[in-house]
């Protein structure tokens, strides 16, 4: 077929496959002459080079049309002012389809952009889930799928998180949080400059220094990650994963990292992008300096959820006909390991956290991050130890408020690890208690270490990744957190849409929450205070005839004994669970005595009034 070129419509930044043709729109620093290089997709070899005239521009603008090339063999580059450039709207990355190849030094690292297929047919009973029904699970996709007792050829992509997508659903999780799907480069790698032949400076890579583990850092944000979604084939890869999330009852959560080199309206695209050519339900910005007022207003994004650290507090309060706004940061997660630490935390302060919600926006809660300790090893380790990462441990946070009772690390000591164990049932505990949407890393469900490295964001190993194992501890823990998630979802006073009033606006008899001591209706407001019992009156959850919910938050050393309120309507309290057993084992009979209970130290105790 003869090769063609025209004027392009303009439309769509990238280069867009229409047939038999390609729209290449482009952006230009000032406006002069450029190059599109078509490579061959495997050998890399350049076999066109096409002059594109300055005449057809809009503004600074390229849009030029193609036609007449065989595109299934190609990809692409610009040369743009002389310089060869990585085109920062391509949706397909080409040159790096494998993890962590280390061949790729033979091309100096080069990438090229695509022209994947993108036709696809949705089958998808798409999950509509609201902010109050949420319980948030982030995980690495290779990281996850690693050590999790599955076949090669489903260990570090999309097919192995397809294949544990039963039992995500059987933990009881509706939204998974995945770190950047994007197409990302894994190696870190330095580059220098020496003199060719004909003595010019040119630019030569270097052997790969470590793993780009996490994947933060500049990136191609519209493009799939060709290692996890299958190469030329990501983009329908990545819509099959998507599917299948939707179809097991889960929301699909994008981690993206902005830096400082994507501009706004790129930001912007990308997430519009995905929001609607992969189905994304929301993300998760990271970045600092982010449009975050223009996103939260952003029309086409109007029900999409978005995470981000700070929004305006115009964003938050404003009604947009559906919650979808979440703050996102670490101030639940402090309060909480000050307190189980004996680091002179603030019961108060954990309680206000337990609580904050706004009526038009929400909060995600957490107690461990990828960004820090594990969930275990905020329990196992005093210290930081990152000296694998290559920085001589001066990488990661430094603020851990963790602590190690007893040993450091790993332990055969049952004393110890019966201590540890409890305070991971009673974190999990508190989490899902509190009114904020909760969110669970990854592997935190079954004891995960990553043997005290608290920044492992280029460990591709045993440390970065989930250990799942089929120990005793671990089995119950899990069995522990799924009880938890359960209870949660049957007692939606638990998670109300609207901030708790602390009074009984509805005229039940009962405040909607209310908090309790040795005293009922009353609590010491000191620093000194370590305990607090927080009533949550079922009357206001959303099915009828809820139970009502105790919490009893001990944080002392020795027991300490709770006041109960008196119960209306013939009510009697009844003893759920207890964090220091490992077990979720609900009593059929109440309490012998029932205007008070004692909770041992360092421990949380749930009950029910019905």
């Amino acid at each position: 077929m003869k090769h063609s070129m025209t004027i392009g419509d303009f439309h769509q930044f990238g280069a867009i496959r229409r047939g038999d043709s390609v729209t290449f729109t482009y952006e230009l620093p000032t406006l002069s002459d450029s190059v599109i290089r078509l490579f061959h997709h495997k050998s890399y070899e350049c076999l066109y080079e096409i002059a594109v005239p300055k005449s057809y521009h809009m503004g600074r603008v390229i849009s030029v049309t193609l036609e007449g090339y065989p595109w299934d063999r190609l990809c692409y580059l610009y040369v743009i002012d002389g310089e060869t450039v990585l085109d920062p709207y391509a949706r397909q990355i080409v040159g790096r389809d494998h993890w962590m190849d280390i061949k790729r030094l033979n091309h100096d690292y080069q990438v090229y952009g695509g022209f994947g297929k993108r036709d696809y047919i949705w089958n998808e009973n798409r999950p509509q889930i609201l902010a109050c029904d949420m319980i948030l699970y982030k995980l690495h996709m290779r990281g996850y799928t690693m050590q999790h007792g599955l076949h090669t050829s489903l260990k570090g992509n999309y097919k192995g998180i397809i294949a544990l997508l039963p039992e995500l659903s059987n933990l009881g999780v509706t939204s998974l949080e995945f770190m950047p799907l994007y197409d990302f480069e894994d190696i870190f790698y330095h580059t220098h400059y020496e003199l060719d032949s004909n003595y010019q400076s040119v630019r030569v890579a270097e052997p790969p220094m470590k793993t780009n583990y996490w994947g933060y850092g500049d990136a191609a944000y519209f493009a799939p990650k060709a290692s996890y979604f299958g190469g030329e084939e990501a983009a329908i890869h990545c819509k099959e994963m998507v599917e299948a999330i939707h179809n097991a009852g889960m929301e699909v959560i994008m981690e993206f990292s902005f830096t400082e080199h994507a501009w706004d309206d790129l930001m912007i695209e990308a997430l519009r992008y995905w929001a609607y050519e992969f189905h994304i339900d929301g993300f998760h910005l990271l970045g600092a300096g982010l449009p975050a007022k223009r996103i939260a207003e952003d029309p086409l994004l109007g029900t999409t959820k978005i995470f981000y650290d700070q929004f305006p507090r115009e964003n938050l309060i404003r009604d947009d006909g559906i919650k979808h706004l979440f703050a996102y940061n670490d101030m639940f997660q402090y309060p909480l390991r000050r307190l189980q630490n004996h680091m002179d935390g603030n019961v108060n302060e954990l309680a206000n956290m337990m609580r904050r919600q706004e009526e038009y926006s929400g909060y995600i809660n957490f107690i461990a991050n990828n960004n820090g300790f594990t969930l275990m090893d905020v329990f196992s380790y005093g210290e930081k130890h990152n000296e694998a990462n290559g920085e001589e441990n001066r990488d990661g946070n430094n603020y851990n408020c963790s602590f190690n009772y007893g040993q450091e690390g790993s332990t055969t000591n049952r004393g110890i690890m019966r201590v540890r164990m409890t305070n991971m049932r009673t974190a999990m505990a508190l989490l899902l208690l509190s009114q904020g949407v909760p969110q669970i890393l990854s592997g935190d469900e079954v004891g995960n270490t990553a043997f005290g490295n608290n920044n492992p964001y280029c460990q591709d190993n045993e440390v970065g990744w989930v250990t799942f194992t089929k120990r005793k501890g671990a089995l119950r823990l899990q069995e522990y957190v799924k009880n938890l998630i359960a209870f949660r979802k049957n007692h939606t006073v638990l998670s109300m849409d609207a901030p708790m009033q602390q009074n009984d606006y509805q005229g039940t008899g009962l405040p909607d929450m209310s908090y309790h001591g040795k005293e009922p209706w009353i609590i010491g407001i000191g620093e000194e205070r370590k305990a607090i019992g927080i009533l949550y009156n079922g009357a206001y959850g959303r099915k009828d005839k809820e139970e009502d919910v105790m919490v009893c938050i001990n944080f002392y050393y020795g027991d300490e004994l709770f006041a109960l309120p008196k119960l209306l309507n013939g009510r009697k309290w009844y003893q759920v669970s207890n964090t220091a057993e490992d077990e979720w084992n609900p009593s059929t009979k109440p309490l012998t005595e029932q205007s008070s209970v004692s909770v041992p130290g360092g421990t949380v105790t749930i009950l029910i009034g019905k």
